[in-house]
């Protein structure tokens, strides 16, 4: 286990107000420096991120009751504030040459312990899947080269709620708040295979013939269950295509990942029930695989081959590298805070503004094609911000001695 080192932090310096500038929302009182503060220890605090440990660290004026109710204000749109700062994130980062981005969305949980949370739930995905207590939300995610920047995110309320909405139902409100970068051409949104419903694959053809500036397209992983518009079902077309048809093909790593990966392909154009002509490919890691473990990608780009399609199909492991830094980089689900669903959705838009807050103030350390971590970033924030923070401090000690000599 590593040893971290933290010192006690008494002003922000210039260069991180300036990334707040231009924040939006109605501020009551002093808080938009509290919410400032609690950003900045949520980046740099090494420890565990609970309000009593973080505030300890920050000024006497900051202290914990303060973070609490700043979480509890009823007036704070947390989610406003995410847009603007993935937005400025968007912005600070070199666009690709293509003008085309990649849109992934995908879900994770945050086991909590506490009944009393009115977030929290009991459940599995699936029957292979270990069962959770906590809480489970929803992340839109926008990627292009090196860059993971989270756009959006909804929390899942437990069944009983009467606010429930459906995961899909979350993933369509995000993906209609959305507004692409004003250099973007193309966008290409991905899911696997729980983002695949009729639903939001005719909202993404509308907004393709919506949208005069950009297409819009999409690369989802699909169920077998699905059924082309003659009545036949995925799984039979994976059943009973010979081995001969497939084509051993590799994808290169994703700059984040270790070595390429091979495949044995089989592309085909289908017509599909409710969606129309999409292209399918099966893709199995042996040869010999049974149609079981066959994997069956339907996109509605036109003219690619089974190896590009896969190609954009990797792109969405990165959702999880995201999930891993939001919650042992940047301690989401560590505030204990509940009775309220919203301060609760406050507590996680903290953690994912502290990530774009991370990767904007550290953007000269992101370089395009070159793997990278929010560790790494923080390990250097944080050195720049104590350093900054001891120069202060001689600065106040100096300027109080001279005043003691002209004393």
């Amino acid at each position: 286990m590593g040893v971290y080192i933290m010192i006690f932090l008494t002003h922000l310096p210039s260069f991180v107000r300036y990334i707040f500038k231009g924040m939006p929302g109605t501020w009551k009182r002093r808080h938009q420096l509290f919410f400032c503060w609690i950003v900045v220890m949520q980046a740099v605090f090494p420890g565990k991120k609970t309000l009593t440990e973080m505030a300890r660290y920050a000024p006497n004026h900051i202290t914990e009751w303060r973070f609490r109710r700043l979480l509890k204000a009823g007036y704070l749109s947390i989610r406003l504030i995410v847009i603007w700062f993935a937005q400025e994130a968007a912005a600070a980062f070199p666009p690709p040459e293509d003008g085309v981005i990649f849109i992934i969305s995908d879900s994770s949980e945050k086991n909590k312990r506490g009944e009393k949370n009115p977030c929290a739930q009991k459940g599995r995905k699936s029957k292979n899947k270990p069962w959770f207590f906590g809480i489970r939300f929803v992340v839109l995610m926008l990627s292009w080269d090196v860059y993971r920047i989270p756009a959006d995110f909804r929390i899942i309320l437990p069944k009983k709620h009467r606010d429930y909405k459906k995961e899909n139902e979350l993933f369509r409100e995000m993906l209609q708040n959305f507004r692409p970068p004003e250099w973007t051409h193309g966008v290409i949104v991905m899911g696997d295979c729980a983002y695949a419903s009729k639903d939001n694959m005719k909202m993404i053809q509308q907004k393709d013939k919506s949208d005069r500036r950009r297409s819009w397209r999409f690369v989802f992983a699909i169920a077998k269950t699905w059924k082309t518009k003659d009545g036949q079902f995925a799984k039979n077309i994976a059943w009973h295509t010979p081995h001969k048809y497939f084509k051993r093909t590799w994808i290169p790593a994703l700059p984040e990942g270790n070595g390429r990966k091979t495949f044995y392909v089989f592309r085909k154009n289908v017509c599909l029930r409710h969606i129309g002509e999409v292209t399918l490919v099966l893709s199995r890691k042996r040869l010999n695989e049974g149609p079981g473990k066959t994997r069956l990608i339907v996109t509605n780009l036109t003219g690619l081959t089974a190896r590009q399609i896969l190609c954009i199909y990797n792109r969405r492991w990165s959702v999880e590298i995201l999930f891993k830094e939001l919650k042992s980089g940047l301690g989401l689900g560590e505030h204990q805070v509940y009775k309220d669903e919203k301060r609760v959705e406050n507590s996680i838009g903290v953690a994912v503004i502290a990530y774009l807050f991370l990767i904007r103030i550290s953007k000269n350390d992101i370089t395009p094609c070159k793997s990278w971590s929010i560790f790494q970033l923080q390990n250097n924030f944080r050195l720049k911000i104590m350093r900054k923070q001891i120069e202060h401090d001689m600065e106040l000690k100096l300027k109080l001695k001279n005043l003691k000599k002209a004393a």
